[in-house]
C-alpha cells in the first residue's frame, strides 16, 4: 500500500479514532501535530504540564517512573518530543531541560543517573528503583551528549560539549558491552545528531550493536525485545538494508497486533502497585500506538 493510502485504511481509522479520544493528551497532541496539521504549540503546552521548576521533566511523563521531581530519563523524553518541533517553538523548554542537565551533570560518574533518589517518592516499575549506575553507560548518556550537540548554542561551551561527545565515542568502542537495546537505541539517537566525522567513528561498533541487539525472529517479538521496526523505524534508517528480509513480516505483525479499541498494549507490566500500574498501562497505549502509526505510515502499511 503507497504512502499516501494508509491514512483510509481500516488500522488507520481505528488508531485514528482512539489517539483523538482516548490518548493522553500529550500523545493526542503529538499525534494532531505529526498527523493532522496540528500547531505545535498544542505539543508545548501538553509537554509543559510535565515541567518543574528547575527546567527538568517528571510528573509521570515517563509513565513507569510516577514521581514529580525531575528525573534526567523523563528529560530526555521531552528533548525527544522537542526534537520533532521547530526549535524556536520549544527554545524555553529545551534551554530549560539543557539547564537541569547540566545543574545534575555528575563529574565523578562522569555523566547522569538515569532516576534520582525521589524516585522513591512514588510508585514506579522495579528497574526504576534507584540504584548504582551500570555497564550501559550509554543510556542516556550518549543520547544526552546528542542533544547538546544539536543545541550547542545553547550549552555552557563547545568545549564540554565536546567532551561529552567525545566520552560517548569512546564508551561505544571501548566499553559497552553491545547488547543492551536501550543503550543502543541512545546511540542511534546520539548518530543522529553528531557531525559525520563522529558518525564515522561510532560506525563500526553501533553496526555490531544493532546486530545483537536486534530480535529477527518472529518467535522473540512477543516479550519485550527490541524488534526490527524498532532498530529501523522508517525506510531511511541507516541500517534497513541488515533487516529489509523480515521487515515485512515484522509489520504484518505489527498490524495484527492492533487491537480493536485502536491501541495497541504494553509487551510488560509492575508486578505491583496494581492500581498505579493500571494507569501507567493506559498511559503506555497513547505512546505505543504512537509510535506504532508513526513506523506504519513511514513503511506505508495498512
Amino acid at each position: 500500500m503507497a504512502a499516501d493510502n494508509v491514512q483510509g485504511s481500516r488500522f488507520w481509522e481505528l488508531g485514528r479514532g482512539y489517539m483523538r479520544m482516548k490518548a493522553r493528551p500529550l500523545e493526542r497532541a503529538l499525534f494532531a501535530y505529526e498527523f493532522e496539521g496540528g500547531p505545535a504549540s498544542e505539543v508545548i503546552a501538553a509537554l509543559g504540564a510535565y515541567r518543574n521548576e528547575d527546567g527538568g521533566f517528571g510528573r509521570g511523563l515517563e509513565p513507569d517512573i510516577r514521581c514529580r521531581a525531575s528525573s534526567v530519563l523523563a528529560t530526555t523524553v521531552a528533548l525527544q518530543h522537542l526534537a520533532l518541533l521547530p526549535k524556536q517553538d520549544g527554545e524555553e523548554l529545551i534551554r530549560g531541560a539543557l539547564g537541569y542537565l547540566t545543574a545534575v551533570y555528575d563529574p565523578h560518574l562522569p555523566g547522569w543517573e538515569k532516576v534520582p533518589p525521589a524516585v522513591h517518592s512514588a510508585p514506579r516499575a522495579p528497574w526504576w528503583d534507584y540504584r548504582a549506575p551500570g555497564t550501559d553507560w550509554g543510556n542516556p548518556n550518549a543520547e544526552i551528549a546528542g542533544y547538546f550537540k544539536a543545541y550547542e548554542e545553547w550549552a555552557v561551551s563547545s568545549e564540554w560539549v565536546d567532551g561529552l561527545v567525545e566520552q560517548a565515542v569512546r564508551h561505544l568502542n571501548e566499553n559497552s558491552t553491545l547488547d543492551e537495546f536501550h543503550e543502543l537505541l541512545c546511540y542511534l539517537r546520539m548518530a543522529e545528531r553528531v557531525p559525520l566525522a563522529v558518525q564515522a567513528r561510532m560506525s563500526g561498533k553501533l553496526g555490531e550493536m544493532v546486530e545483537r541487539c536486534t530480535v529477527k525472529e518472529p518467535q522473540g517479538w512477543e516479550g519485550y525485545e527490541l524488534q526490527p521496526v524498532g532498530a529501523v523505524p522508517t525506510p531511511q534508517s541507516p541500517y534497513y538494508e541488515r533487516f529489509a528480509d523480515v521487515l515485512p513480516a515484522n509489520l504484518d505483525w505489527l498490524l495484527d497486533r492492533q487491537t480493536e479499541e485502536g491501541a495497541w498494549e504494553p509487551a510488560w507490566s509492575w508486578g505491583r502497585d496494581e492500581d498505579e500500574w493500571a494507569a501507567a498501562r493506559e498511559e503506555w497505549k497513547s505512546v505505543i500506538t504512537l509510535n506504532n502509526l508513526r513506523i506504519l505510515r513511514a513503511y506505508g502499511r495498512g
